[in-house]
Formats: C-alpha cells, structure tokens, sequence
C-alpha cells in the first residue's frame, strides 16, 4: 500500500498578534470632559423626597360654564330656578304650537272648497264610499275629517310632567332663562301678536265677504230702484196743492198791439183732475 503524503503546516513562533495596528473606533473612545481636579472632589449623594402621606389626590377645578343670558349670573340661585321654569314653561308651548301648525296643515281648506265648487270640479252632495261600503256625502265628509285632524298631533299632560323637571334643570345649569324685565317683555309681545293674527283673519274674511256680496249681486237680475218715502210724500204734496188751486183761464194777447185782454174759450185744468172743462 502507498502511504498519503503528509504535508506539514508552516507555524511562525514568532507572530504576535499584538503587534498589528489598532483600528479605534469612535464609540470606543472616552467622551468625558473631566479634569484630574474633577476626579478628586467627591460626589455628591442623590436626595430622595418621601411621597405625601395624604393619598387623595389635589381638588379639580371645577369648569363653569358660562350662563347662555349674561344678566343671569348674579341672579340668586331661587330666582334662577324660577326663571328657569318659567322657560320651560314657554319651550313646551312652544313645542305644543308646533303640533298646532302641523294639524292644521292636514285640514282641508274651506276656501279651496268653495273655489272647486264654483268651478263645478266638486259637488258636496255627492255621495262617496266610506266606512266599508257606507256611503256619505263630500260636505260631511270633509267637517269630519277636519275634525279628527285638528286632534291628531297633541303634547300629552303626561308628557309635559315627565319632561318638565328634567328640562328646568338643563336650562337653569346652562343658563337659559329669561329675568322679570325679559318676561314682562315676552309676555306683552305675545298678546300682541296673537291679537294681530286675529285682527288679521277677521280682516281678510270681511274682503272674502264682501268679495262674495260683489258677485252675488253681478250674477242676480238689476232691480229697478225703488223711490224714496221722502220723494213720494213730497209727490203727493204736490198733487194735493195743484187739486186745491181754482180753475185758471188763460188770456191770450191779441197780435193786433192793443192792450185790451181777450178772454178765451180754453180753460187750462190741474194737473192730475178729471172732469170736462167748464164753458
């Protein structure tokens, strides 16, 4: 058998890795600004502070909001609560005249009836079916159902009692409220204003009125005026005066100039009497 041949390994018992140059690093290197006079004083010991024995933690300051009507801040906390009430007060009329509007929306309007009905679109005699093959007539009809609408949207007493407490709190803490000056105001404004609204609707019922009186009577035959007591007591006056006046004989004036009178045949009667003329 042929032997491998060993090659032996070449070793330098002279290397020392020692002697290679140093590649320093930058992180490597001391980044102390120190004096030797530094490094002799002594260090100063850490001071610690004890926690509080008191484990509550320090009072919050409370947030106050502004009242949304500045006069009523320095109002006393009793007359803010009456105030406040007094605005919940108007809010839920408020909200009940909403539901107002909005029945009344739903009815059928009297004059656009009366306007379909002379156009001749409509007839309120009619008969139409209601109520599971009943029949009734447009005219009635038409007052029921505004009578059922005029109830179909309502603010429940109920209601009222359970939002009322929790709405005067809202608005006292918020601030929304009105003072006595502010109330007095309110108040007189709102008579008013309904007193217009009514003066309003009356007024523009006398022009539907005497707009329907205007056509009543174009439509109807032209009477011929009748005569007055004044003028027909005046009249026979007349007559009496003109039967009581004697019988007049008209002269007639010759054309010949001379002055004398002759007597005619003619005898003139008063208006109004009967008989043959006397000769």
């Amino acid at each position: 058998m042929v032997e491998p041949e060993e090659k032996d390994d070449v070793i330098d018992i002279d290397y020392n890795p020692l002697d290679e140059q140093v590649n320093e690093k930058k992180y490597s290197q001391p980044n102390i600004n120190a004096q030797m006079d530094d490094l002799q004083k002594p260090i100063d010991e850490p001071r610690f502070s004890p926690p509080p024995l008191n484990k509550t933690p320090p009072p919050r300051e409370e947030f106050k909001r502004e009242p949304v009507n500045p006069e009523m801040k320095n109002l006393p906390k009793k007359e803010a609560q009456m105030a406040a009430s007094f605005m919940a007060k108007v809010c839920l009329d408020g909200y009940a005249w909403i539901h107002t509007m909005a029945n009344k929306s739903l009815l059928i309007s009297e004059k656009k009836i009366t306007k379909l009905q002379e156009e001749g679109e409509i007839n309120l005699n009619s008969l139409i079916p209601y109520d599971y093959g009943k029949e009734i007539r447009v005219g009635e009809f038409i007052k029921e159902y505004n009578s059922q609408m005029e109830s179909v949207l309502v603010v429940s007493d109920e209601f009222r009692e359970e939002v009322t407490p929790v709405l005067e709190r809202v608005l006292a803490k918020r601030g929304v409220a009105l003072t006595d000056d502010q109330q007095l105001i309110f108040l007189f404004g709102k008579d008013l204003a309904t007193k217009v609204i009514v003066w309003g609707q009356q007024k523009n019922q006398l022009g539907m009125l005497i707009n329907a009186m205007k056509e009543s009577a174009s439509r109807s035959p032209q009477a011929q005026p009748q005569p007055q007591p004044q003028q027909e007591s005046r009249r026979h006056q007349e007559q009496q005066q003109q039967q009581t006046q004697p019988e007049q004989q008209a002269e007639v004036v010759p054309q010949n100039g001379n002055n004398e009178k002759v007597k005619a045949d003619i005898i003139v009667m008063p208006k109004g009497s009967r008989g043959r003329p006397k000769k």
